[in-house]
């Protein structure tokens, strides 16, 4: 591995993906694969939603480029296309959440077996030496990958979101496993895959006009590449980085998720129920526009990130950073209620009468 397998994997991975979103687009609208407004969802007009099956492709094609085809990549595409299919039918006619979840599980089990990737210890968050996971180790993997999957899929509430949470935990991936790993380049081949859609996707006025949308094949997508890489860089031979350390590359996402399912949980409601206690409709009813949002979110991510990767370069024990991490996620609806009431407040006092 090195540079000069790199640029041309990133570059064909973008350039593909790009390609991908202008083809799709047209067709996606004559064929209905659109989302449309109403109910929960805010958004002008019908809009593509083609963004995973752009992402694989250019995903797919990209890491194909980086070398002979392996095992480990057969089963991510195997899972990669399983996941996108059923989140594209989904995207289209609302499955049930059953199926989507049997899908997800099935994923998962094709990284585990199918690639020899599972969480077989957490590192050392208690401070007692290493937490091997023993015989629930998949169970444990099922478990933690479901959750990621599925926090990445519920932040996407917003244009850009989800692609610039991913991307940012993508960046850190790489940074820690470095170009000489074959995670780390994944990783920014896939890195480039996103970029190539949020051309289309990010809230700008430029490209109004060929806005699409991720939607669950995107998002679950996504998810699934980073528990993928992840457990690359956190687990096996390739181990160059506690999985404590890693929760902060995707500390949005799963904080989002941990307290809508908690606090759903509290009102005698399914998590799985959707509604408008996301970290981004907190932030709507503060005042804030998308770009704003999107703004608050993203630079949130990009601390955490950097928290770890400062943690991780630092040597700081995993005790110490899960401990940070536990204190930051219970805390993280309180600091998101607290910046909408400070602006709320602030643009209060910029319109009252002098």
């Amino acid at each position: 591995m090195g540079i000069q397998t790199l640029i041309p994997a990133m570059t064909v991975a973008f350039i593909v993906t790009v390609a991908f979103m202008l083809a799709l687009h047209p067709l996606a609208i004559k064929i209905g694969l659109v989302d449309r407004p109403g109910g929960r969802k805010r958004h002008d007009g019908n809009v593509p939603v083609v963004g995973g099956i752009a992402m694989l492709f250019g995903m797919m094609i990209g890491v194909y480029l980086l070398g002979p085809p392996t095992g480990g990549f057969i089963s991510a595409l195997i899972a990669g296309c399983l996941l996108v299919g059923i989140g594209a039918i989904d995207d289209g006619v609302s499955l049930p959440a059953t199926t989507r979840v049997t899908a997800q599980i099935a994923a998962v089990l094709i990284m585990i077996f199918g690639a020899q990737l599972q969480l077989a210890d957490i590192g050392d968050p208690f401070g007692i030496g290493i937490t091997s996971m023993g015989r629930f180790s998949v169970i444990f993997t099922l478990i933690v990958s479901l959750t990621m999957i599925n926090a990445y899929n519920l932040v996407d509430g917003i244009d850009g979101l989800a692609g610039s949470m991913a991307a940012i935990a993508l960046l850190a991936i790489a940074i820690v496993a470095g170009l000489n790993s074959v995670f780390g380049v994944a990783a920014l081949t896939v890195f480039a895959s996103i970029i190539g859609f949020l051309l289309f996707n990010y809230p700008v006025g430029w490209n109004r006009s060929v806005r699409s949308f991720m939607g669950d094949a995107g998002s679950t997508l996504l998810g699934f590449a980073i528990v993928w890489l992840t457990l690359g860089i956190a687990q096996g031979a390739e181990r160059v980085i506690s999985p404590v350390h890693c929760l902060w590359f995707a500390g949005v996402p799963i904080f989002d998720c941990l307290t809508c399912f908690v606090r759903r949980s509290l009102k005698g409601k399914s998590p799985l129920t959707p509604g408008r206690d996301h970290f981004h409709h907190v932030l709507k009813r503060g005042g804030f526009g998308v770009r704003q949002i999107l703004g608050v979110l993203t630079g949130l991510q990009f601390v955490y990130a950097s928290i770890g990767l400062l943690g991780f370069f630092g040597g700081l024990p995993d005790i110490v950073m899960f401990a940070g991490w536990s204190v930051l996620g219970l805390s993280q609806y309180w600091i998101i209620q607290t910046i909408a009431k400070s602006h709320r407040l602030y643009r209060w006092h910029q319109v009252r009468p002098a």
